[in-house]
């Protein structure tokens, strides 16, 4: 087995050599945090909704593989947008990296401004066979990725191989392009010393998510709330991720 820092290496040649060699190109900068402060009232929907029957959370140490909190995290949820970076990942697991520049282009398209039409485009490439396989080669909880129903521990696995370069294929690509995510509440009420951080949105309906993975203080982790019956028609995600992070991350 490659070391992490082989996986690296591996991952970012592929990125030069593949995705970029393609000319194929990512279209905006990468985020920070923005350190707004996390006031009393955020804190209190926090601390009222965290248990709340609706939602289902994972809070994940990327580097040790410990969960620092989960509740409901085996529980399915409509996805929205959120498999749009594991659809993305089984393609490039089904094609071994090599993919033409529509293709490559579209991966950025679905993860950073979560265009449909693209989704839509990588979702026609891939089979069920495909999802099974992926899933159970890098042992990830069986979901539904195309079928579009997806746990919170999923979603923290996934996030805990793509930053730990586990994937053999696409990792770079999947990583910078999550950086790239146009939408999220989350990282507002991060410290700004987060220069890392990227991750996935979803909304349909009466189902509104978010995930996040980041480095703080040297170490990785990721958080992935998923909600369901319209729990969010505020700010109640950024304060439950707000939340998530000052208690178990800080």
């Amino acid at each position: 087995m490659l070391s992490p820092s082989a996986r690296k290496t591996r991952a970012q040649w592929e990125y030069h050599n593949r995705f970029l060699a393609s000319g194929a190109r990512l279209r905006f900068r990468s985020h920070s945090a923005h350190g707004r402060p996390f006031t009393a009232g955020m804190e209190y929907v926090y601390r009222t909704h965290k248990h709340d029957p609706r939602i289902g959370y994972a809070v994940k140490n990327l580097a040790t593989g410990q969960y620092l909190a989960e509740f409901q995290a085996d529980k399915l949820f409509l996805g929205g947008s959120m498999p749009k970076p594991a659809v993305a990942a089984v393609l490039l697991e089904k094609r071994r990296g090599n993919l033409t520049r529509d293709e490559f282009q579209n991966i950025v398209y679905a993860c950073d401004q979560s265009i449909n039409a693209s989704w839509y485009y990588l979702m026609a490439r891939i089979t069920p066979a495909d999802e099974q396989y992926f899933e159970q080669k890098y042992r990830l909880p069986n979901v539904q990725i195309i079928n579009n129903w997806q746990s919170p521990r999923f979603y923290a696995e996934f996030y805990e191989r793509c930053v730990n370069y586990r994937l053999d294929y696409g990792c770079e690509l999947l990583l910078e392009a999550m950086r790239r995510d146009q939408y999220g509440l989350g990282r507002w009420v991060m410290p700004a010393s987060i220069t890392y951080i990227g991750g996935k949105t979803g909304n349909y309906g009466e189902w509104d998510h978010e995930s996040l993975f980041f480095y703080y203080r040297n170490t990785p982790y990721a958080i992935v709330l998923y909600t369901r019956g319209n729990f969010a028609g505020g700010n109640q995600l950024g304060c439950m991720m707000g939340g998530l992070f000052w208690e178990y991350c800080r």
